[in-house]
């Protein structure tokens, strides 16, 4: 039999990989299997692992509190997770200084390279969420100096016009800082230009007709996005309507006019019309999905706001907080029977399970039927006066796909019908923006972009400048102005990059990666509503802090 301390060192190798899978209970089991004697080193680890459990369950403070109960010298895995919790708290200046204190411990280029990467994105995440970074007085100057560049880097995220010149400012300040060495020339070349003035650019969009006033939000913020690049540095834009000709036809006339890129049309059959002609003279990015397996020309990108990548990532996201068996209901017409589909699938690649599905007709106003037989709604017999009910026992969860008045209207009916405990997921879909009645939604988690739940960060500068660009557009129609300042960020990073995307790429609608479809994906937050309003979760399966 193994000598103890290195039986107890197994178990502990065990544990991080249950909390890299997200998997509490198995973590807490295996910490439970610790015999006696356990050496200090093996101590602190355990305390560690359980202040990631409490991560995991979005209790930062007792996280830290796990941590400060350890005696021993904090090490390099203890400080990224205090770290970690600090930033869960807004704590960000706090946590920075944790962040510094680690490097101190790490041996080799390449753990601390990974350490000020860890603090830039860190920082500039919390930025974005809206915490305030801004370093007090008094700070350090190499912990005021991290605090200002994650700040550029957040807002850069956004929008890069005018990063490089603070990039610049900021190495007059800070000459010293450990960043200068490798971190800063990156991000100087990361952002060292926009789009080219020599690319002519054709913007293809529906400007009349059913589809203008989507087709003039994604222009407004394709445009905005275009006059934030620094005058005398920006491409020629030229608009062709599609609801006037035929996206095939707007395609030719723009390549006879010299456009170097286009990026339109918005509505998928345009999209499947303008990829049967695409040739790759133009270097293409259309803002809708092409079916999978659709085979496309060089330099042809796609780019959506696509309700089954978020439907996805609700099912992951359902998985990861420990809920594996769910019900659905989902409207009976096309777009929810593909919501649907991308739901069950990763759900079950996930290792999920769907145990029963449903259909509403829409403009359905009275769903109690049909979530009766979706769930299995029942009355118990209880010694109380007051009645209860319950619902078939593999029903942990319900995913709904649903505009935001049926999805209003099927929330205040689970809570009407006994069953308001049971843990509601949906799409963004559901969620209306400035809507009236948006109380009715608390409880309900959903991924979402930046632009709509980013408090006080660089997406909520954003937000500000439309709104007095365009006071009169309509918030039900603000995503699609969002969607139209990011295409104008992807051109860029398309145009002026041999290799694009080799990390995620942050802007108002997500963190963006791109696969080998030429598709652009977004990875979004996840929020939950409460009080009318989409307050961001922390992330579920942290993993180990290494």
């Amino acid at each position: 039999m193994a000598p103890q301390p290195r039986v107890n060192g197994l178990w502990l190798a065990a544990a991080r990989e249950w909390l890299a899978a997200g998997d509490r209970a198995a973590v807490e089991r295996t910490l439970g299997r610790l015999a006696e004697p356990v050496l200090a080193a093996d101590s602190q680890e355990r305390r560690r692992l359980m202040a990631e459990l409490a991560l995991l369950a979005r209790q930062p403070e007792k996280a830290l509190a796990l941590l400060d109960e350890s005696g021993a010298p904090p090490d390099p895995a203890s400080l990224a997770t205090r770290a970690r919790a600090q930033f869960a708290l807004g704590q960000v200046p706090e946590a920075v200084v944790t962040l510094v204190s680690r490097e101190g411990q790490l041996r080799g280029d390449e753990a601390r390279l990974a350490n000020q990467a860890m603090i830039i994105e860190s920082v500039a995440g919390a930025a974005r969420r809206g915490a305030d970074v801004r370093p007090p007085p008094g700070t350090d100057q190499v912990v005021a100096g991290w605090l200002e560049l994650g700040r550029i880097e957040a807002d850069a995220s956004i929008g890069s016009a005018g990063t490089r010149s603070q990039l610049q400012a900021w190495r007059l300040r800070y000459p010293a800082h450990p960043a200068n060495a490798t971190l800063w020339p990156e991000l100087a070349e990361r952002y060292t230009s926009s789009i080219e003035p020599s690319s002519h650019i054709a913007l293809l969009l529906p400007l009349s007709g059913r589809a203008a006033s989507a087709g003039l939000a994604v222009q407004n913020g394709f445009l905005s996005a275009y006059y934030q690049q620094p005058e005398g540095t920006r491409p020629h834009i030229r608009l062709y309507d599609v609801a006037a000709s035929d996206a095939g036809n707007a395609y030719l006339a723009a390549l006879a006019d010299g456009a170097r890129i286009v990026v339109g049309p918005l509505t998928r059959e345009e999209v499947a019309r303008l990829a049967s002609i695409a040739d790759g003279r133009a270097k293409t990015l259309v803002l809708n999905f092409l079916p999978e397996g659709t085979i496309t020309p060089s330099d042809f990108f796609q780019f959506a706001l696509s309700p089954e990548d978020e439907a996805r990532q609700s099912a992951r996201r359902a998985v990861a907080d420990g809920l594996v068996s769910g019900v659905a209901l989902v409207p009976a017409n096309d777009w929810g029977q593909r919501v649907l589909a991308a739901f069950s699938e990763e759900l079950a690649a996930a290792g999920g399970t769907l145990a029963a599905r449903s259909v509403y007709a829409p403009g359905t106003t009275d769903f109690r039927d049909i979530i009766n037989g979706l769930i299995d709604l029942r009355p118990v017999e209880t010694d109380s006066d007051q009645p209860t009910f319950a619902y078939r026992p593999d029903a942990q969860f319900i995913f709904v796909a649903a505009q935001s008045v049926a999805g209003r209207l099927i929330r205040t009916q689970l809570r009407f019908n006994y069953a308001g405990s049971l843990p509601m997921y949906s799409t963004s879909e559901i969620f209306e923006p400035g809507g009236s009645g948006n109380n009715d939604l608390d409880g309900v988690i959903f991924p979402d972009m930046p632009w709509v739940i980013d408090a006080a960060g660089p997406a909520a500068l954003q937000r500000e400048i439309a709104a007095s660009t365009w006071p009169d557009r309509s918030p039900a129609r603000s995503r699609l102005y969002a969607f139209g300042y990011d295409a104008y960020g992807i051109v860029a990073e398309l145009a002026r990059r041999r290799a694009p995307f080799g990390g995620t790429v942050a802007g108002l609608t997500g963190r963006f990666s791109l696969d080998g479809q030429g598709r652009v994906h977004r990875q979004l937050e996840f929020v939950q509503v409460n009080g009318g309003l989409p307050q961001p979760l922390l992330q579920s399966g942290l993993g180990p802090g290494q």
